[in-house]
């Protein structure tokens, strides 16, 4: 008998610690959600991308003749006028077709001389009914020949002309020679293309930047917005522009398509943004500079030959010489520069070439109602089960499920829980204790906040952003370790 009471007793023992067990398994923590306000400020909308620095006209300068380069009479750095004589081309074959032209013309004038007199003669023949109609015809169109031969031999002579003046290569707008791509004694040829002999930026004060903007962003860019930029030789320096152009052409890229968008900034000096090279110490740098000069033999320096310009800021000051770009060197490796020739002083901060970070400002709006854009990617349906008609409201939204364990939201980024692919239109905020999905309408967005507005949103509602993950929270309590809550202590 008291067999069978022990075995009632373990029984009864067994059951009652199995349901206790199953009370404190099934118990739910309640969720902590993390919230923010809604609060009201200003948000700049922007559009970033790389681009590559150049003046804002740059003219290759080319030959249209093909020979032997003879001479070189600028370099790197060198200021060049409209016109002036930078290169030449070996003459020599083009004098000889030059010659032949003019033999050539020689010979049809003579001929055209001698037609015309043959004719004047058979038609006075004609006259007096010796030459019939025929005769007289022949006569008229050999005439017409060698007049004809006559133009033909004369733009020649003009062409043989023009191709000799084209050994001599001029600089065809004012401004620095950024490049030289040949040297004396090359040979070029000019058959099929137009070989590039030296690149000329017209003005090194006023810059571009051609930035590639990818074609979701490339709708909300306009003419006339503001731009900034940094490079990575001022780091600390944003300098300042503006849109001067969006350009249609498309550019495919591995099947991605950018679209080129130039923006102009006024160049700037460079010792404001070098550590030591502030205004006064400049000035007693060009004086020490001058001195040494003078100092230094004739061969060794290059002057300063022409009147300096205003400051690259003034639009006015156009031309190679504005931003202060004229300067002296007492020494330079230019193999080509003739002594007394003005050159860049490279006192101008951008070079041609930089590599610049641009921020495009494409909207900007203040005193609006603002909350965090992570408001707008949550969804509490991955954490607690929603009524059915709050479930329908959030579109990317998964079907409700229960408790903190359920299936993770759809289109859920990276792993995170509650965090739908893209912002839904709609906030949710607490109503008894429960989320509530309130609609919205959204507007520009900075990344980090975007514009509201709706029926009962003001500034100080708060607005759900995210919960606490109560997964992550008990795996880390449950490490184990010498004093963990797992083990005992003896």
């Amino acid at each position: 008998m008291r067999r069978w009471v022990w075995v009632g007793l373990t029984v009864a023992l067994a059951v009652a610690g199995g349901g206790a067990g199953l009370v404190l398994h099934g118990r739910r923590e309640p969720v902590r959600w993390r919230t923010a306000r809604v609060d009201q400020g200003g948000i700049t909308q922007r559009v970033t991308a790389s681009g590559t620095l150049n003046a804002l006209i740059q003219v290759p300068v080319g030959t249209q003749v093909s020979g032997v380069v003879t001479a070189l009479t600028a370099d790197f750095s060198s200021l060049v006028k409209k016109g002036q004589i930078i290169g030449q081309i070996d003459p020599t074959p083009w004098l000889t077709a030059l010659r032949a032209a003019q033999a050539t013309l020689q010979s049809a004038t003579d001929s055209q001389a001698t037609a015309e007199h043959v004719y004047q003669r058979n038609l006075a023949l004609w006259k007096a009914k010796l030459v019939d109609d025929n005769d007289l015809e022949n006569f008229k169109l050999a005439m017409q020949v060698a007049g004809a031969n006559l133009e033909t031999a004369r733009a020649g002579l003009r062409t043989a002309q023009t191709n000799l003046g084209y050994c001599t290569i001029k600089a065809p707008v004012d401004g620095v020679v950024v490049a030289r791509l040949v040297d004396v004694g090359q040979t070029v040829a000019a058959s099929f293309s137009t070989p590039s002999v030296f690149t000329i930026a017209q003005d090194l004060a006023h810059m571009k930047v051609t930035a590639a903007i990818d074609e979701a962003d490339i709708g909300q860019v306009r003419v006339g917005q503001r731009a900034f930029f940094t490079v990575e030789s001022y780091p600390d320096k944003q300098f300042r522009g503006q849109v001067s152009e969006v350009q249609l052409n498309p550019v495919i890229t591995n099947n991605v398509v950018t679209y080129n968008v130039i923006m102009e900034v006024d160049n700037e000096a460079r010792s404001t943004y070098l550590p030591g090279q502030g205004q006064g110490q400049g000035q007693g740098q060009g004086q020490g500079q001058a001195q040494d000069q003078d100092k230094a033999p004739a061969r060794d320096r290059v002057k300063d030959q022409g009147p300096r310009a205003r400051r690259g800021s003034d639009r006015k000051a156009s031309g190679p010489i504005a931003g202060g770009q004229l300067g002296t060197l007492e020494y330079t490796t230019a193999r080509y520069m003739p002594p007394g020739s003005p050159v860049y002083n490279g006192n101008l901060a951008l070079f041609p070439g930089m590599t610049a970070d641009c921020s495009i400002v494409t909207n900007h709006r203040e005193g609006v109602l603002r909350v965090p854009s992570a408001a707008l990617r949550f969804n509490p349906a991955a954490f607690i089960t929603l009524p059915e008609p709050h479930a329908e409201t959030a579109s990317h939204a998964p079907a409700a499920t229960a408790g903190a364990g359920g299936q993770r939201a759809a289109g859920a980024s990276q792993g995170a829980r509650g965090v739908v692919a893209r912002r839904e239109e709609r906030l949710w905020i607490l109503a008894n204790g429960m989320p509530k999905a309130v609609p919205v309408k959204v507007g520009v967005s900075d990344g980090m906040y975007t514009e509201v507005s709706g029926d009962g949103i003001q500034a100080g509602l708060p607005v759900l952003v995210g919960a606490e993950d109560y997964k992550k929270a008990a795996a880390g309590a449950a490490m184990p370790g010498p004093l963990g809550g797992g083990g005992m202590r003896h």
